[in-house]
Formats: structure tokens, sequence, C-alpha cells
């Protein structure tokens, strides 16, 4: 049997907690993931990472999305990838029709260790450990505006300033924890301690 056990230990050491999150992480079809390292993308890879990020098959809604606003751009995309750098407003206009959360996920795509992903669950985390109100957090409820000023303003300088090198690892530790604390659960476990 694998029965995996929580231990409720506090830490003010970000290093710690990226740790110890990021190896209790699980997504399904990860195997899909190792298409974010090649230098050119094909069709079926960028289908396939967005297929990741969504965490099963897309809907016809993300499909039509995908197949209509991303797939065109992506020469762009190849373009980018193969640049030392990127200029974000350049971007900003290639990808304006496309929907905060997906454009952030190709700006990772693009440069991988540079943009860290962004969801609900990552948006959640940070709101907790930066002691900042997440229990009654409703991001359905934030604009695409909103969003994009929080990761570019709030989260991004965070990241960037914690000079961490795996990008990966802490894409995943903010996840996990930003689903755990979304559960029912989390509040007995964390104030054990």
């Amino acid at each position: 049997m694998n029965l995996p056990i929580l231990s409720p230990v506090k830490s003010s050491n970000i290093h710690q907690f990226i740790e110890y999150w990021s190896k209790l992480y699980f997504y399904p079809d990860i195997h899909f993931y190792k298409n974010i390292h090649k230098t050119i993308l094909a069709p079926h890879d960028l289908q396939e990472l967005f297929q990741w990020k969504n965490g099963m098959n897309l809907s016809f809604k993300k499909q039509t999305s995908l197949d209509r606003k991303v797939q065109p751009l992506l020469y762009q995309i190849n373009k980018y990838k193969n640049e030392k750098d990127i200029d974000l407003q350049c971007f900003q206009n290639t990808f304006k029709e496309v929907s905060t959360v997906w454009k952030i996920f190709i700006l990772h795509i693009i440069k991988p260790t540079q943009f860290p992903i962004y969801d609900q669950n990552v948006h959640r985390a940070y709101l907790y450990i930066t002691n900042k109100e997440y229990r009654n957090f409703k991001y359905n409820s934030l604009s695409n505006k909103k969003k994009e000023q929080f990761y570019f303003e709030e989260y991004l300088p965070l990241i960037e300033g914690l000079k961490f090198e795996d990008v990966e690892k802490l894409d995943k530790a903010f996840f996990d924890f930003g689903q755990f604390i979304n559960t029912k659960e989390y509040k007995s476990i964390l104030s054990k301690n």
C-alpha cells in the first residue's frame, strides 16, 4: 500500500515549502508536458500541452478557441521560443484574443524557466503564503485584466525575487498547495501545529 501522510510542519523558508509541496504533486497526462522542452512545436505538441494544462480533453468550446486563436499563431510561438528575450507588449498584441490563463500558459510554453504557470490554485496559494485573504477567494469573479495585473504585478515579481532555479518544481508546489487549501480538510491539518 502507498499511504501518504501529511505532516503539518510550518516554515518561513519558501525553498522548504517548494520542496515539500512539489513532492506531493500529481496531475494527469504528465507525459504531455515533455513537449514544453522542444524548441519547435508541432500542432499536436501544442494540443497535448493544452490538454495537459486542462487536466483532461478540451471541451468543444476550449478546443474551438485553441483551433481558432492559438494554433494559427504556432509559428509565432516557435519564433518566440527561439528568441533570447520576449517583447511582452508584442506578445500581448499577438495573443490579445486569448484568455489570460491560456495567454500566460503560452508564455510558459515559450519560456518555461522564466514564466511560471498561473491558475486559480496558484493564485490561492500566493494569497495564503503572503498572508492575504484566501478563504473567500472568488477566482471566477476576477476579470482577465485583474488576473493579468495580479500575475505581472504581484506573482511574477515574487517568483523573480526568489531566484528559484526550478520553475517546474515551483509550479507543482503552488498548484498542489493551492488545490489543498481549497479542500475542507486543510484547516484541521494546518491548525494542528
